[in-house]
């Protein structure tokens, strides 16, 4: 039985962080007010949702690279 790739650990963990904050961010941004805690939360839940997206679309160009990159040799 062949075992999960790193890239598949990874893009896994990336994926939920993402949709986690993404959710959490969602969450919040439908109260009608926040306290100094839940902003802070907030600003925290939308840098996330950005770098994690950033970073899946990092992850998925890479690997399109090297599988392109693979097909021609």
């Amino acid at each position: 039985m062949k075992s999960p790739s790193t890239f598949k650990y990874a893009f896994a963990a990336v994926l939920s962080l993402t949709l986690v904050s993404g959710g959490t961010a969602l969450h919040l941004s439908g109260q009608p007010t926040l306290t100094d805690s839940q902003d802070r939360i907030f600003d925290s839940a939308i840098a996330m949702w950005t770098m994690g997206a950033t970073t899946l679309f990092g992850l998925l160009s890479s690997r399109m690279t090297t599988t392109e990159e693979s097909d021609a040799d």
